[in-house]
């Protein structure tokens, strides 16, 4: 059953829309400001960080937006890939310094796990290429050894008779 002949009624905005205080109790004030959310003319800044003001956006509170410097790589997946797949040894070298470049990098220590990585990196790449070299020259040894067997054979049958 719907009311098609007349409106609803019109807001206004000035009306108390809310519910009459309750006979005995104080008013409340609303929750509590929550962490982490500017509050009028709060301005919100983590020591240590580089902050970038950028305007005020809604009742006069200045928003601080904090950058952190990017974490340094350091190549954990990669070790741990060269370590089963391609070499044993560097990659076994490349995960600890890849760890020790995770363990400065949550110490705050940015230049050290810079450098480790950079290390584990080195150490990856090299891993990876000494394994495609020695597959290669497996390769070429394997097709290419009957051949100087049977070729030498037959030099000394020549040879010797």
């Amino acid at each position: 059953m719907t009311d098609k002949g007349n409106p609803p009624p019109s807001y206004d905005p000035g009306q108390n829309q809310g519910y009459p205080p309750q006979q005995g109790y104080p008013p409340q004030q609303g929750y509590p400001p929550q962490p982490g959310y500017a509050q009028p003319g709060a301005v919100m800044y983590s020591p240590g960080q580089q902050g970038v003001v950028t305007g005020q956006p809604y009742g006069g509170a200045t928003v601080v937006v904090t950058q952190a410097a990017p974490r340094p790589a350091s190549y954990l997946g990669f070790s741990i890939f060269v370590l089963l797949c391609c070499n044993l040894l560097c990659g076994i070298i490349a995960l600890i310094f890849s760890i020790m470049s995770s363990s400065a990098a949550d110490r705050g220590d940015t230049e050290t796990a810079r450098s480790h990585g950079k290390v584990a990196l080195g150490l990856n790449i090299t891993g990876i290429v000494s394994s495609v070299i020695i597959v290669v020259v497996v390769v070429i040894l394997v097709f290419t050894a009957p051949y100087l067997f049977w070729a030498a054979a037959a030099s000394a049958i020549n040879t010797y008779g």
